[in-house]
């Protein structure tokens, strides 16, 4: 729906956005460009939670999300708001490290050319697991609730191509191959056929968040910072304000919530937390990032994904194409792993010291010719991703008053940032529509 359309429907309204990750950037703005009047509230001093950067020593570190899709909601929302998207185009292809060799996709395409390189290793049928694969996406094929290695296995997949598959659930849905359906897997494949071409911001990914925040400002709207929300106030079993910690409350017509199902779930009544999904039935992803300094990269790739490592799912070097990211003369590594089992992160400590195992023979030497500039486990409230795919909620709009965004609520098919920046998208379409239980005129 247009703003216009939305104006004809009853006029823009007011809206509370709690959070400013991306989901909640990318509602706050739609929102604000459809002429409602528009409160952001972070409780950190700035925005864009996991997809925001800091300095540390010189060098601008993301605090999650680094690798930005070109073609993508996210994206796509920045297009269609006329805002300003910095991202370096990435122009070479993922590059695979299978068997202790690199594998580059040419022009066969990267899955294609990782199932063959494994399949090679394990003696699989390579042109039949394509043809699994691709029977997969097109719905030829029934992919099943099971377990995606299972389900793989039962195709005639080697344990190669297993642990391959296995890496791309890690490094995409920072899950454990075993820990995603298969249909949920071909889901997302399906949902992203034809996009997957990233890139590095060289102002860091803050200055991505940075800009939908002014575009808020720009129009209308306030954004406010070391704003800790505690409460979701309701009347009539509606939702219609916040408290904040210095016990101001806030009134608006509609609140939306970029902190998660649980989180908040935690802030509202009793009464309303009840239609919202319980906390057990909610399953974050955890995971650890290492970053480390070096004068000269271990990679000449920007991106490499590892196969049969025992966490260690990702190395990237964003400084290959974005130098500015780092002091002049040197580069940072990013290494990225998930948890033994995403249900169980108590032992950090524990999952640290695989990780740095895998560090130590993925990047020969590198305690002696670089240094380890900060470590990043990604856990509880601040995972990789507050939902698995294919067990997230699709309710996005719970109880009336309230809307969710954010990575706890995408649409199936799709991860990250995308998915964020797409399930601000079905909400603010569902509020100009008054789907959030604003009576509707006619």
């Amino acid at each position: 729906m247009s703003a216009g359309e939305a104006r004809a429907a009853g006029g823009p309204g007011t809206a509370l956005v709690v959070g400013a990750g991306v989901g909640g950037l990318c509602a706050a703005a739609r929102l604000a460009n459809a002429g409602w009047q528009v409160t952001l509230l972070e409780r950190l001093r700035q925005v864009g939670g996991r997809w925001s950067s800091r300095d540390v020593d010189g060098f601008t570190l993301p605090t999650g999300a680094f690798l930005i899709a070109l073609d993508d909601p996210l994206a796509e929302t920045f297009a269609e708001l006329n805002v300003d998207f910095p991202v370096r185009p990435i122009e070479e292809r993922t590059v695979y490290l299978v068997g202790g060799s690199l594998v580059g996709t040419g022009e066969r395409g990267g899955l294609r050319a990782l199932v063959e390189a494994s399949a090679e290793r394990d003696g699989s049928d390579p042109q039949q697991m394509m043809q699994v694969v691709r029977a997969a996406i097109s719905g030829a094929v029934a992919a099943t609730e099971q377990p995606l290695p299972v389900w793989l296995e039962a195709q005639g997949a080697g344990p190669v191509v297993r642990a391959a598959f296995h890496s791309i659930t890690q490094a995409w849905m920072a899950l454990n191959a075993g820990e995603v359906r298969a249909d949920a897997f071909f889901d997302y494949l399906r949902a992203q056929s034809g996009r997957g071409h990233h890139g590095i911001p060289p102002g860091g990914s803050e200055q991505l968040a940075d800009n939908l925040a002014d575009f808020v400002r720009q129009h209308g709207g306030r954004v406010q910072l070391d704003a800790r929300v505690t409460e979701l106030t309701a009347t009539g079993g509606r939702v219609d304000g916040v408290v904040l910690r210095d016990g101001t409350h806030l009134s608006a017509e509609v609140v939306v919530s970029d902190l998660g199902v649980t989180a908040t779930a935690a802030l509202l009544p009793r009464e309303l937390a009840a239609h919202l999904p319980a906390e057990t039935e909610v399953s974050a992803a955890p995971g650890i990032t290492c970053y480390i300094a070096s004068r000269e990269p271990f990679y000449e790739h920007p991106a490499v994904v590892t196969v049969g490592t025992r966490c260690v799912c990702l190395v990237t070097t964003p400084t290959l194409v974005a130098p500015e990211l780092a002091p002049a003369g040197w580069h940072f590594t990013e290494t990225i792993s998930t948890f033994v089992s995403s249900t169980d992160d108590s032992d950090a400590k524990g999952e640290l010291a695989l990780h740095l195992a895998d560090v130590d023979e993925l990047l020969p030497g590198w305690r002696e010719r670089g240094r380890l500039l900060k470590r990043q486990t990604y856990r509880g409230a601040w995972p990789v991703y507050r939902a698995w795919p294919g067990h997230d909620s699709q309710d996005r709009l719970p109880v009336p008053g309230l809307a969710l965004v954010g990575d706890s609520v995408k649409p199936a098919g799709f991860a990250g940032t995308g998915a964020s920046a797409e399930s601000a998208r079905l909400v603010v379409e569902g509020i100009l529509a008054g789907l959030h239980g604003r009576p509707a005129v006619s």
